[in-house]
């Protein structure tokens, strides 16, 4: 299937090498760096590369079946928005959008065109993290109890260090940390209320730090770290307590590592890699292109990524003022 790329920087960058992999065929790049859009392009073969003003071109183009969409956040609404109504089939990174209504204006412009939409949670996919959720569906450490993840290192930059601004990123909060609440979701099912501390900035700052505790439904506790206050690197780790053992990972103590990649458009990205062979990464794209193909249900559906934002948006909330926030 032909695909085009829509933000052509680490992220972008990377997702194109994985669906490249799958056997998508890039076709088009598009950035707000057209250096950026052409060095890609250059490097699979597509035949466009443009600026953002010419999008609108690439989408009217009926070659294109699939899109990438690996922009700053507040940029997915509209990028999704304009593709579904194109009739593309549409990848696009998480946060799926800055707001949950903002997640919602996206999935109705998805049902409207009938076009399938799907939001990238790699958690889902990384090895190590499945490995947890087969040993905690199995039993072996009886039922689960009290969950603590923890998740960060350096700061990212992006271009335009569009990460330091807080209204554009939410921060660590909501844009690292979100992989962790969508994964508790993804295990335990829906949350029930949560409290969040977090630096709260009203200026570009490289520095940012949050822990949550998020009681689930189901009467899980979870506490959350996230962290980009680290000089450099980046580290996982996860706890899962239940009433017959515990589950422990760390990152740092496995073979899964973490990629920094600079590229011409936005230079600061750490990327982990799962320790098996096959990158997460890469896994989430023959999931959406056997759905895009074939119909099957993906492991991640719209109203997950929805669902996880709501989440981010409350641990915010609760951190600005201070009260835990009911879902």
């Amino acid at each position: 299937m032909n695909l085009a790329i829509i933000g052509c920087g680490g992220m972008g960058s990377y997702h194109a090498q994985m669906a490249a992999n799958c056997g998508a065929r890039i076709v088009a790049c598009v950035d707000a760096f057209p250096e950026a859009a052409k060095k890609l392009a250059a490097a699979h073969g597509a035949a466009k590369a443009v600026g953002m003003k010419n999008l609108g071109r690439v989408l009217a183009d009926p070659g294109v079946e699939l899109v990438l969409i690996a922009t700053p956040t507040p940029t997915h609404l509209e990028l999704v928005q304009r593709s579904a109504a194109a009739g593309k089939h549409i990848f696009c990174e998480k946060p799926f959008c800055r707001t949950a209504a903002d997640c919602k204006k996206a999935i109705a412009a998805a049902k409207r065109a009938k076009i399938k939409l799907f939001v990238g949670h790699v958690l889902r996919y990384f090895h190590e993290y499945e490995a947890l959720k087969t040993q905690i569906e199995s039993g072996k450490i009886g039922t689960p109890g009290w969950v603590k993840m923890y998740r960060g290192g350096m700061f990212p930059v992006g271009a335009k260090k569009w990460f330091s601004s807080f209204e554009q990123s939410g921060g660590v909060t909501f844009d690292s940390s979100i992989h962790d609440l969508d994964w508790l979701r993804y295990m335990f099912g829906d949350a029930e209320r949560i409290y969040c501390q977090a630096l709260q900035r009203t200026k570009p700052v490289l520095m940012d730090y949050a822990q949550m505790t998020v009681r689930m439904k189901s009467g899980l506790l979870a506490t959350l770290v996230g962290t980009w206050a680290h000089p450099s690197g980046f580290r996982a780790k996860t706890e899962v307590c239940g009433s017959a053992g515990m589950l422990y990972y760390d990152s740092a103590e496995t073979s899964l590592s973490a990629q920094y990649r600079e590229t011409g458009s936005g230079p600061g990205m750490i990327i982990p890699l799962g320790a098996d062979s096959v990158s997460p990464y890469q896994l989430e794209w023959v999931d959406f292109l056997a759905w895009a193909r074939d119909g099957r249900t993906p492991r991640v559906s719209p109203d997950d990524g929805l669902k996880a934002v709501a989440l981010a948006e409350a641990a915010l909330k609760s951190a600005k003022t201070g009260q835990p926030v009911k879902l």
